[in-house]
This record gives C-alpha cells, structure tokens and sequence, in this order.
C-alpha cells in the first residue's frame, strides 16, 4: 500500500474511532441519568458500539486491503443486523417460540459477529468454549440431555432476552456499571494521573533498600485501584518501575516478577476491581460496597506480602537504595485529582446509589479538577486519547461479558453445568479441602485464554453450587474462585501479566511467571483461609478480637512463607532452615481458617527459632 493510502487510510479510520469512542462514552454518561431508550434497547446500543468500535480498531491494526474490506464489510453487518433486531424486538418478545427463518439468521450472525469482536479481543478460547457448548446443544439428546432444534437452540442463546442469554444479565452489567469504571480508570490515565502514582512510590521507596521495587509495588496497586486490570497495569508502570529495579541491582527475572506480582493484585484491590467484582455483586444479589469490604483486607494481606517479598529480595541481593529525584510538585498537582474523585466514588458506593452513580460522578469531578489549574488543564487530544482508550477496553469487557451469556444459557438448557457440579462433588468424595483444590485448578486453567470474568463466572455456574452444598457460604466460595481467577495471569504457561514484563525486562518468561507466583504465594494461600474463617471478609459474626487475631495470624504466615520463598533472615537461608521457615508460614495459616492451637504452638515455635538463630549468625537487622 503506498505510504499516502496508508496515511490516508489511518486518518480516515482513526477518525471514525475516535467519534465511536466519543460518542460510546457520552452515551454512556448520559445514561446515568437520562434513559433514552428501553431497557433491552439499550443494551443493543451498547452492544452496537461495541462492535463497531472492536472492528474499526481492526481495520485500523490491519495492513493488508482483504482483511481491511472484510472488517470494514463486519462492521456494517454488525448494525445491520442489530437494526433489523432493534425493529423486531416486540414480535421476537412476544413470539420467541413463533422465530421466523430471517430470524434464526439474524440470531446466527449476531453470535458470529460477538465470537469474532470476542477472538480479536481476547483471543480463540472463549469463543471455542461456547462453539463447542453450541454443538454440544444439538447433539445432548445422544447423551440423555434435552432434544434441541437449531431454532430452538439459537432462540434460547440469541433470540429471549432473557436474564442469561448473549443480551442477558452479564451484558447489563458491562454496559450499566463496568464501562464506565472501566472509562474512569483511562481519564485517570490520560490525564497524567499515573505521575502521582510513580512519585508516590518513590516516597515510599527511598528510606529502605528495596525502595526500588517498593515503588513498583506501590505504584502499581494505585493503578491497579483505577483500572482492575493486570496486564495494561505492567505496560503503565512497569515501563519505568522495572528499569529502575534492573539500574538498583536486582535481576531482571526478579524485577519482572514483582511488577507483574504487583499489577496482578490490581484486579483484587478495590474500589475499582476487576469485571469479575461487579459481577458477583449480581449473583451475589448484594450492594457492590460489600464485595469492596469483603475484598478489602484480603487485598492488604496481598500487598504486605508481595512488600515483605521485594524488601527480603533487596537484601538477599545487596541493591543499592533508591536514588531517584522526587518531584513534590507533581505529588501536589496530581494528588487531588487521584483522592477526590476516589473519596467521592466511594461515599456514593457506601451511601447505597448504584455503582454507576458513583463512577459517573467521580468522572465528572475528575475533568472538573483537572480544569481548574493551568499545569493540569488538558489538551483536547488527551481527552480524546482518554476517550479512545476508556471506550475500546470498556468495548472488548462488554463483548467478553455477551460472549458469557450464552455459555450460561447453554449450561443451563442442556444440564451440562449440574453434571459437572455433580462430577465434583463426586471427585471430591464430599471433602471440602479437595473440593476446593478441584475448583482452584479449573479456574487457573480457565483462566489461562480467557478473561478473568469469564474464569470466575463459568465456575460460578458449574462449580460453586456444588461447593456451598459441602457446607461453604456463597460469599466466600465466589471470593475463592473470584481470587484464583484474577490470579491466573501470572501463571505459566500463559500468564499475560507475566508475558508483559518479561518482555519490557528482557528476562526468560518462564523463570520470571515461577518467580511472580512465588512473589504472589497470597494469591494461593489466602483464599484458603478465608473460605473456611470469615473474618477476614467481615462476614456477620465477626468480632473486632477475631478479626484482629485472624489478621494478624495470617499476616505472620505470610511473612514466614516469604522468608521461606527468598531464603533469606537476617542472612541467606540453608535449605532446612528455608523449610523450617515453610512449615511455621503454613501452620499460622492452618491455625487461622482451624483455630488449633497446637499448629500455633509449631508455628510460634518454629518461626521463633528461624529468626533467633539468623540474627545470632549474621546481626544485621533490616
């Protein structure tokens, strides 16, 4: 293609993305208080947007003329056929048993276009999930499911407009709630607001040796509160945070290791989790506020641990303090715009209004402030980026959120997802502790090629039933599985967080994902505690003396584990010693979600010897 058609091309198509975007987002603002169409309407605009802006970006991404006509000719089939739906919607209401043949096929090809938007965005996994759910349909009657038609079967997963089909619940709540904290997060972002988060870090960062990859740590999480996202959190920050732990002395493995540790636990850290949180407030049929108080100090623990981590790397590895140069004003500048709009997304969330309430308000606050000095006012292309960026991630979580609703719909229709819910119970001979470890594995493995929310939710359907049956509460089994799902983009094979970083450090992939999940061992542990001990998400029963107890304990753990991991107490561990580090961090742990204390007696014990023995060989302290 000559260097004009391409220019010309990219101008005319980044154009059109940035008006998609613009007018996506408004819309979505403007929803918050005007209701301009119905409610099934609505969602068949937002659906509209989302497509056509997945498409443009591929016709923007693609270099070749047959693949920028065949996605130039996807977009114009998307609104086509979501027009033609928009004008049957009453007869298809009334009549869904009655679906014509032209029917059938706008159904068909709006589930072609969603599984097409979904592999662009998120890659062939998810889309081959409900492929392979779509055929199963057809062919259960052969393994004493129900008989379905093709009619029937596409009626059910295309056609209702029901609570769980592609236009369902799930897309509710991507259009209603996600895209705009979703859209939040990115203004943030294009409004320079990460600058506080870097310097804030490196405040933190310059009194101890690990201040370096304490930074990281802190700057990441910040982040992570803003966008519940892990791999576009290491892109942010990992881009300054690792070549500040390589210059410090910390290897490059290592250093990618925390960062991706550290973004991870954006998608746990609230007020604005990952995708995954909103949902489970639904199928919880709980306020969003106490999804944020259930998560909240699980998410702390996370943070003190990974914090213990890079601070024990930093000394095992002799890396040089922190010497970079804090800018107080950028602190000054930027502090408000990241506090203010939290503190008022957050009284909107526990004062009972909707989550979409507060995500519309902190935004508007967000672009006020930003307006009212010189040094922050932004130009009208970081407005538009924000706007581009908001709109295209928010657009690819809603069509991740539809490609859901007919996995649910078929689990449901054909009983496939009770058969798998018996088949663990059964697994598990009625054990919960195997039960759990069952459901921990399926949802890493879920998770490897889908998104989180997609991980959480297909458990939440086949899994947690079976789980809350031996005896589990609901809030805590979708906490456990909310967690493990979050989790799986730091392990290998396929762990993007961990594929990020090692390609901004440079370093092995594989050693550096083996290197995050040990940095990210909470993210294995902690679920465990608090599936069978409440307190730690604040369920009803707790008392300030157990939940203090339980914290406390838990955090010893967690500490004596990292010890174990690093190899390092006031001087460099043997292997016996590291192990005896182990055994003290899992029997605090066991004694937290059991309450024996004779695993607190070996815990105390163990971990008293550990420490009293190092500092006697080498008397350095931190």
């Amino acid at each position: 293609m000559p260097a004009n058609e391409e220019r010309m091309k990219l101008n005319l198509i980044g154009t059109a993305i940035a008006f998609v975007a613009i007018g996506m987002a408004l819309y979505e603002l403007l929803n918050c208080y005007v209701f301009m169409v119905s409610t099934i309407e609505h969602r068949m605009v937002f659906l509209g947007f989302s497509l056509t802006l997945i498409f443009l970006t591929a016709v923007n991404d693609s270099k070749k003329y047959p693949a920028i006509l065949l996605y130039i000719f996807l977009t114009l089939l998307a609104l086509s056929t979501i027009f033609y739906l928009w004008f049957n919607i009453e007869r298809l209401l009334f009549r869904m048993s009655f679906a014509g043949t032209t029917d059938i096929i706008a159904g068909l090809l709006i589930l072609a276009l969603v599984f097409t938007a979904c592999y662009l965005s998120f890659g062939i996994m998810l889309p081959i999930i409900v492929m392979v759910l779509l055929v199963y349909g057809l062919l259960s009657h052969y393994v004493g499911g129900p008989e379905l038609s093709l009619t029937e079967l596409i009626t059910t997963v295309a056609l209702t407009f029901g609570s769980y089909d592609l236009w369902g619940k799930i897309l509710i709540i991507a259009a209603n709630v996600i895209f705009l904290f979703v859209f939040f997060g990115a203004m943030l972002q294009a409004l320079g607001v990460s600058e506080f988060f870097l310097e804030l870090g490196y405040v933190m960062g310059k009194k101890a040796k690990s201040g370096p990859a304490l930074a990281a740590v802190l700057s990441s999480a910040l982040t992570g509160m803003t966008i519940g996202q892990a791999s576009p959190n290491v892109a942010l920050t990992g881009a300054f945070t690792i070549p500040l732990m390589k210059r410090a002395g910390y290897k490059k493995e290592v250093a990618a290791s925390i960062e991706a540790a550290a973004s991870g636990g954006g998608q746990i850290m609230p007020p604005i989790m990952g995708a995954g949180a909103f949902v489970m407030a639904d199928m919880l049929s709980v306020p969003y506020s106490k999804i944020l108080t259930m998560s909240l100090f699980p998410a702390l623990l996370y943070f003190l641990s990974i914090a213990v981590y890079v601070h024990l790397q930093a000394l095992r590895g002799n890396v040089a303090k922190l010497n970079q140069q804090v800018d107080t004003r950028k602190l000054i500048l930027f502090g408000p715009l990241f506090v203010i709009p939290l503190f008022v997304i957050l009284s909107f969330l526990y004062l009972g209004y909707p989550p979409m309430i507060g995500a519309f308000w902190g935004t508007i606050i967000l672009l006020i402030l930003s307006m009212v000095r010189k040094e922050t006012r932004p130009k009208i292309m970081m407005i538009i980026d924000g706007c581009i960026k908001g709109s295209t991630i928010g657009a690819k979580i809603g069509i991740a959120c539809a490609t859901l609703g007919p996995i649910i719909a078929l689990m449901t229709k054909t009983g496939i997802g009770l058969q798998i819910g018996f088949s663990v119970e059964r697994w598990s001979g009625g054990n919960i502790f195997l039960a759990l470890v069952i459901m921990m594995f399926a949802v890493i493995l879920l998770g490897l090629e889908v998104p989180t929310v997609a991980a959480y939710l297909i458990a939440a359907v086949v899994a947690i039933p079976a789980i809350v049956k031996l005896g589990i509460a609901p809030e805590q089994a979708h906490m456990f599985a909310f967690y493990f799902g979050a989790f799986s983009g730091l392990t290998p094979p396929v762990g993007m967080a961990a594929i990020v970083a090692s390609k901004i450090a440079e370093s092995n992939y594989f050693k550096t994902a083996m290197l995050s999940v040990g940095a990210a061992c909470t993210a294995f542990l902690v679920p465990y505690v608090f599936v069978f001990n409440g307190d730690l998400l604040l369920l009803g029963g707790t008392t300030i003396h157990s939940f203090i107890v339980s914290l406390s304990v838990t955090a010893a753990g967690l500490v004596m584990i990292q010890v174990g991991i690093v190899g390092y107490c006031f001087h460099r561990l043997r292997i016996p010693e590291r192990s005896l580090a182990f055994l003290s961090g899992i029997t605090f742990l066991v004694f937290a979600s059991q309450g024996m204390y004779v695993f607190l007696l070996i815990a105390i014990v163990s971990g008293a010897f550990i420490s009293i023995k190092s500092y006697h060989v080498n008397r350095v302290c931190f």
